[in-house]
Formats: C-alpha cells, structure tokens, sequence
C-alpha cells in the first residue's frame, strides 16, 4: 500500500473504560490505524497487524478489536474487504461458504441428510436404549395410568361370562408364565373405535376385547394374538414407540435421569397403542417372538395368521355379516394398526 493511500470506515468505537458507544472514523495509513471522533484522537497510531478483525458472515457488522479491549463496529464490509486485501489477509471460511450457491447447496443436503439420519436411525437407537434404561417403576406407572385414561374413554366393564374368562386366564397362563415377564391379562368391551382388538401396556398389561374373543374359534388363534402382544412387552414397544414420538422428552431424561417427567408421555400412549400402532418392524419382532414362544408350547404359529384372516374377511363381509349388526363391532380396528396380513402370513407359516 503506497504512503498516500488513506482507507477510511464509518462506525461506532467502544472505548475499553466505557461501554458507551460513539461514532467515530477509523482511519488506516502506511500500516497504521487510528480511530478519530471529530477532531479528538480516540485511539492511535497503533500497528494495523496487532488489531483483530472479524471473520465476514454476510452482512453482519465486523468488528476490529484492540489489544486493551477497546473495539471498532462498522458495517462496511466491502471497505473491511479492501482493507484486508490491501494487507495481504484473506476472508474468513465462513464467508467463503456462505458466499458459494454450491457449498451453500452442499451444506443444505448435508443438513438433510443429517436431519433424516437422526429421525430414522439416531432416535428410534436412543429410544431403544433410553426404553430399557427406565427402572420398572417407572413402566408400571405409565400403564396405570394409561389403562385409567382407556377405561374412562374406551373400554368398559367386560361382558364375557365370569366362567369364560375364569378358563381363558387359565388357558393362557402357561403361556404367560414362561415369558419369565410379570404379564397381567385384562378383558374389556372395547368401543367402536377399537372394536376387535388387543393390546399391551408398558406395565406389562394384556387386554383382550370382548369383540376378539367373540370371533376367535379357537384358543390357539387368542394364544397366538397372546403371544404377539407378549413379544410387544418384551421389547418395550410401547415405551420406545411414544419416547420416539416425543424426542424433547426422551433427550431430557436421558440427560437427567428424571423418571418423574415420563407422566407427561402418558396422555400420548392411547393414541399410539390403539390408533396409530406400532411401526412395521415392531409388528414384525413381535411376530417371530411369538412364532418362537408358541413353538416351545407346541402351537404353530399359524393359528395367529388365521385369526389374522378371519379378522380381514369379517371387515370384508360386514356390511352382509350378522355380527356386524352392532355399530360398535369394530372388526377391522386390530387390522388397522397393523402390517397388511399378506406382508405378515408368510412369516407366521414359517416361509
């Protein structure tokens, strides 16, 4: 830079003793810099090398600050430009960046990429792990407190004969007992929103609606529903199904261990387990773990795919069907929240 060439920017000094702005000119010569608000000398001469200037990032005011503290704002970025070009200083990567449409572009897919590797793969793993983490306590206090808000909803005083659900508790125990889970089984009637249905509670909580039984004609098809359920506890579906909806929620607890603020999870778990379902790939854990726990009592597996049949041609026939005279039969609820059954049978028979 010739003796002669004078840089000059407009701004506002913030003298170190005083944070009380003032406008001033900041004047650079010969490698120089001095800072001058009408014809008082704020700052100066100082050496253009021992001041520290900002990086550039779009068009935010730079800032060039002083070894005592003092500081200089301006938003002349292009004259700051000149300035540094002139001492042989370069701008900052950011700005580099932000000023090239194709790191900007870049940037963006990366961004994206980042965002749906998180939702799909980062989330549900951290919920998986945060599931399992949660003490007991902590599950039976969400299934209570569910099935209170389904009984006072949806689901009412079971209409099954005592002595039939007296010899379905005990069909089913041996099927529950070598689960080696705390399972308890409930029968309800079920409104019509849920018609046909069974599912599980985090707390370990089975419940059977009245409508399900009442199409079964076999205990293995209720055994094998049973079984899928069961296989929905052991792998903390529910919990790692609502913690995935609730990602503020889940990282909170993971930071702070405080299993108190799993009551607020508790008003979105009926919408997940009754209308929304489970994701495909827990539907399909479930089945091999029921296709697994049948086959050690001797069940095939099968007898869940029938159900799963007779529960689609009964959706299929209802308009004709005489057992769809009831408006709150709801055969096609359990099909709803579930794997289309052509996408589950193969499985289930062992193809």
């Amino acid at each position: 830079m010739s003796a002669a060439a004078v840089h000059e920017l407009a701004g506002t000094w913030f003298g170190g003793a005083s944070s009380r702005p003032v406008a001033a000119t900041l004047l650079v010569a010969d490698g120089c810099l001095r800072v001058i608000a009408g014809d008082a000398l704020l700052a100066g001469p100082l050496p253009l090398a021992e001041v520290v200037v900002s990086s550039r990032l779009g068009n935010t005011p730079r800032m060039l600050r002083l070894a005592d503290g003092a500081s200089f704002e301006t938003a002349d970025n292009a004259g700051v430009d000149r300035l540094l070009g002139d001492r042989g200083r370069r701008h900052g990567l950011v700005h580099r960046l932000e000023s090239s449409l194709r790191y900007v572009l870049l940037g963006l897919l990366v961004t994206i990429a980042f965002v749906w590797g998180g939702v799909r793969y980062g989330i549900p793993a951290l919920a998986e792990v945060s599931a399992f983490a949660l003490p007991e306590a902590a599950s039976r206090q969400i299934g209570e407190g569910v099935l209170e808000l389904l009984d006072d909803e949806l689901l009412f005083a079971s209409e099954l004969d005592a002595a039939e659900q007296a010899r379905l508790r005990s069909r089913f125990a041996p099927l529950m007992a070598s689960s080696g889970l705390a399972i308890r089984l409930e029968f309800r009637k079920a409104a019509q929103q849920l018609g046909a249905n069974a599912f599980a509670l985090p707390s370990g909580t089975v419940i059977f609606t009245d409508q399900l039984v009442q199409l079964a004609e076999r205990d293995e098809e209720l055994l094998g529903v049973l079984a899928h359920e069961i296989g929905h506890i052991e792998r903390r579906h529910g919990l790692r199904q609502v913690l995935q909806g609730s990602a503020l929620g889940l990282l909170a607890m993971t930071v702070t261990g405080d299993v108190s603020s799993v009551s607020s999870l508790i008003a979105t778990i009926p919408v997940i387990l009754t209308q929304l379902g489970y994701s495909r790939d827990f539907e399909h854990e479930a089945d091999r773990f029921a296709a697994d726990l049948l086959a050690s009592h001797g069940i095939d597996a099968a007898h869940l795919g029938t159900m799963l049949l007779r529960l689609e041609t009964a959706m299929r026939k209802c308009p004709a069907a005489e057992r769809c005279a009831d408006p709150d039969s709801g055969w096609s609820s359990y099909l709803s929240t579930h794997p289309p059954t052509a996408e589950r049978l193969p499985r289930l028979n062992g193809r």
